[in-house]
């Protein structure tokens, strides 16, 4: 079972030596993509490849970044992560689905929330290897007073799916991980939430 944990606003296995090999060799397969499809940022839809702190949309090539941007400090509470899935995902009908990063968010404010920010840091607490990444929605995500949205990150290209790398240790680190997200909107306090994920790497839906 998933295991979340609020925090307060703003704050066969294989060996570590092969381990580190296979994710150096996949942070080169990533930035050998970039490399090739120019580099560029883009706020828009569509297949773009953003650099490691740009917009990131399915399809990108999404890199680490070595430090969080968000630089939102607002302390109005409008803003509320409900919940945060790593595993065991279901869709709409509630039939299951590749396991990824889903974030619920809800705004209890009275105005719109926009300019929304995520930054998540994957940990495997067994190696203490660590990644983190970051991505601004596009402009059209807003959530209105009132009303919840649910932010993927799974590379489907559907309606508020956003990009992932497929190389990252979420992906590729067999370990049990811990997952934080920080979310983040104008004029409204960001606010972090941790989840556990299993042993296993990501599960495939049947």
């Amino acid at each position: 079972m998933t295991k979340q944990t609020h925090t307060s606003q703003h704050p066969a296995r294989t060996t570590r030596t092969a381990r580190a090999a296979m994710a150096a060799a996949s942070v080169a397969a990533v930035l050998a993509l970039a490399t090739a499809c120019g580099g560029t940022s883009s706020s828009g839809t569509g297949n773009t490849t953003p650099s490691a702190s740009g917009n990131a949309t399915a399809g990108s090539a999404v890199l680490p970044v070595d430090s969080n941007p968000i630089k939102n400090t607002s302390t109005t509470q409008a803003l509320t992560i409900d919940s945060a899935l790593v595993e065991n995902n279901v869709d709409s009908s509630g039939a299951a689905v590749d396991d990824h990063l889903e974030v619920a968010v809800t705004n209890s404010g009275n105005a719109d929330l926009t300019g929304f920010e995520v930054y998540y840091t994957i940990t495997d607490p067994t190696t203490s290897d660590t990644e983190s990444y970051y991505t601004r929605l596009p402009a059209s995500f807003t959530v209105a007073p009132g009303a919840s949205r649910v932010i993927h990150f799974d590379n489907t290209g559907e309606t508020d799916h956003f990009a992932a790398n497929q190389y990252s240790l979420y992906y590729t680190d067999p370990n049990a991980l811990d997952v934080t997200v920080e979310v983040s909107a104008t004029d409204s306090a960001p606010q972090t939430l941790t989840v556990a994920k299993d042993a296993g790497g990501a599960e495939e839906a049947d």
